[in-house]
């Protein structure tokens, strides 16, 4: 399967692999035959809550420098399993607890910890944001859970267009601006929680230039569509706040991340009248906005 431009496969369950280009790099996921957590890891973080679970790392790094890369840690899933990621041959091994299954275990690769590999090793820049490819331009829509990305990158879905992911959007900047790089070809527009939801057939597989960011703005029913430039500090905010991942050893990163990505892609606020049958004018006012 392929999602942020990697190849995945889950060896012990093929079922969850899907045919893919194999020139890219391959991330194999099997379950652990090696030594026990104790002996990996020197250190253990306390739990934490993300996704609704209680989770913890384990490294042999200060976790106050946890940002700075490190070739083998891991994440410990409350009840489910714990992942270890091996960077010198690009694994995740997993170790099963009481709660474990197939499904969950794919939820969990995608959705959250190979992000957490990308921002780590600093590959990539996650945005909490989902994505739509509208014939050559690339948008994102950024919003606080539950304020309407989903839902509204599955009505583009429904007509057609291309598919970046519905939750997380890789960055990677290059010479000629910052790039988009698709998550999973998943989408649930209802947030069931530890479900991917339903397979996205029209998966955006290139990697392409990434044209503009609307932030949606929840507004009363009742209210008008309108979209505005945003510029500045407010600007510079719905970059900044659309991390998936916040560590605070790397806050000052993120921070500088933001600041220059300003200052090349466009950012819009489009206002949502919280009514599902206005939804087509919202994609109505998107294309006009893009010219389509």
């Amino acid at each position: 399967m392929q999602a942020f431009n990697h190849y995945f496969y889950f060896a012990d369950a093929p079922q969850l692999s899907q045919k893919c280009d194999n020139r890219l790099p391959l991330v194999q996921i099997k379950e652990h035959q090696g030594e026990a957590l104790s002996v990996l890891f020197s250190l253990r973080s306390p739990w934490v809550s993300m996704t609704q679970r209680e989770v913890r790392y384990y490294t042999n790094t200060p976790f106050e420098d946890f940002s700075t890369p490190t070739t083998v840690w891991a994440l410990e899933i409350g009840g489910l399993f714990t992942l270890i990621w091996y960077a010198k041959n690009k694994e995740i091994h997993y170790i099963k607890a009481e709660g474990y299954s197939d499904k969950l275990l794919q939820f969990w690769v995608l959705h959250t910890f190979f992000p957490l590999v990308l921002e780590l090793e600093r590959r990539y820049h996650v945005l909490h944001v989902s994505g739509v490819k509208l014939k050559h331009k690339t948008l994102l829509f950024s919003a606080y859970s539950g304020g309407g990305k989903s839902t509204l990158v599955e009505y583009f879905i429904g007509k057609g267009h291309g598919f970046y992911g519905d939750d997380t959007v890789a960055i990677e900047e290059d010479k000629r601006g910052y790039k988009a790089i698709s998550s999973y070809p998943f989408c649930r527009p209802y947030r069931k929680p530890e479900v991917l939801g339903y397979h996205v057939l029209n998966f955006v597989q290139t990697v392409d230039l990434l044209s503009s960011v609307y932030l949606l703005e929840r507004v009363e029913a009742d209210a008008k569509v309108n979209i505005v430039p945003l510029y500045g500090v407010e600007k510079f905010e719905v970059l900044y706040k659309s991390k998936f991942v916040s560590f605070e050893s790397m806050k000052q990163e993120r921070y500088l991340f933001a600041s220059k990505m300003a200052n090349h892609v466009e950012v819009f606020k489009i206002s949502i009248p919280w009514k599902l049958e206005r939804l087509d004018e919202v994609y109505q006012a998107i294309l006009i906005h893009n010219g389509v």
